[in-house]
């Protein structure tokens, strides 16, 4: 990295108006995916919203702004390599591409024990489910359901857990029958630690964990 670059000072007016961008992006989707854990059997109205709030509302644009603001303090010089320092920092991303899905993953076979702690945010993407969470050791966790059938939540963001079990909820999975045939799927929930009862059920073919 240059020398140059290897620190870059914003002006306050830019930092603000980058996170304003950010701000707005981000909580419009964890608003979305707070109301929709509470929508059981919503996957593809809740895949719309999504796609819908993306495109009417200028995220990709958004986003450029964003990426302009911090990228125009770079010096553009090339390396050695014909890279500039933002080339060559990027040159191990992989992008979208039709035939090649981001982020697709084998469910577990052995399904991974999530402790107690909190439900921070849902959102559904096409094929998975995500859903952050918070363990007692402060944590993040990002743990993937694939392929879901259905799902629903009962004032599930925010409330501790005990946890991440499997369960039988005969009501879901009627629901889920509407939507796609259940081969292969099994049925998880979350309880509340205080109450006991199920503050959010998912039926999939199984998840994944990850720190995030």
């Amino acid at each position: 990295m240059l020398e140059q670059n290897q620190k870059i000072v914003l002006t306050g007016k830019e930092a603000l108006d980058a996170l304003k961008e950010i701000e707005y992006i981000l909580i419009s989707l964890h608003k979305m995916g707070s109301f929709y854990a509470e929508k059981p059997g919503a996957l593809e109205e809740y895949r719309k919203a999504t796609t819908d709030f993306i495109d009417d509302c200028a995220v990709t644009q958004r986003l450029s702004k964003v990426r302009t603001i911090i990228s125009q303090h770079f010096d553009d010089s090339l390396g050695d390599d014909e890279l500039d320092d933002i080339e060559r920092h990027f040159s191990d991303l992989k992008f979208w591409k039709p035939d090649q899905p981001l982020n697709k993953k084998t469910p577990e076979t052995e399904v991974p024990e999530v402790s107690k702690g909190t439900i921070q945010q849902v959102t559904c993407k096409r094929n998975e489910l995500l859903m952050v969470f918070t363990n007692q050791q402060d944590e993040l966790l990002l743990i993937t359901f694939h392929n879901p059938v259905a799902f629903k939540g009962i004032s599930a963001i925010g409330t501790e857990t005990d946890g991440l079990f499997k369960e039988g909820d005969p009501t879901l999975l009627e629901d889920a029958k509407c939507i796609t045939p259940l081969q292969n799927t099994e049925t998880y929930c979350f309880k509340a630690t205080t109450s006991r009862e199920i503050i959010f059920i998912v039926t999939s073919e199984g998840y994944s964990v990850e720190k995030i």
